[in-house]
């Protein structure tokens, strides 16, 4: 029996590539934030709207998030790196690896469209 809800397209496996935070310094001597775009890493996760008492626990902590990305395995990126999904962004906030097993990580995650810098993000 085929049950509605559980197959839907937005919940299947997508490639994610991480982008980990690095700092660098700007033409007037200022430490900025940015993205080594060079060195790429790929997951293969599922992405998930995030649930309102998610949404509650990290606006009230200051670290909105509007995502949760499950990946099989071991944490690759931290807080902070960015996974791009085609030409969407998502932000790290925060992650869990549930048990401290290794088995699975979630990531938190703030979509931000506002914020390329032009690295080839369409």
């Amino acid at each position: 029996m085929f049950k509605h809800g559980y197959n839907r397209p937005e919940n299947l496996w997508k490639d994610f590539t991480v982008e980990r935070k690095t700092e660098a310094v700007n033409s007037r001597g200022r430490a900025v934030d940015a993205y080594d775009t060079e060195n790429p890493r790929y997951i293969h996760a599922i992405l998930c709207g995030a649930s309102t008492t998610e949404k509650l626990a990290y606006s009230q902590a200051e670290h909105p998030i509007t995502h949760t990305i499950s990946h099989k395995g071991k944490p690759v990126a931290k807080a902070g790196d960015r996974l791009i999904l085609r030409n969407r962004a998502f932000y790290i906030q925060s992650l869990d690896d549930p048990g401290d097993l290794g088995l699975w990580t979630l990531y938190y995650c703030e979509e931000r469209s506002d914020t390329h810098d032009g690295n080839g993000l369409e």
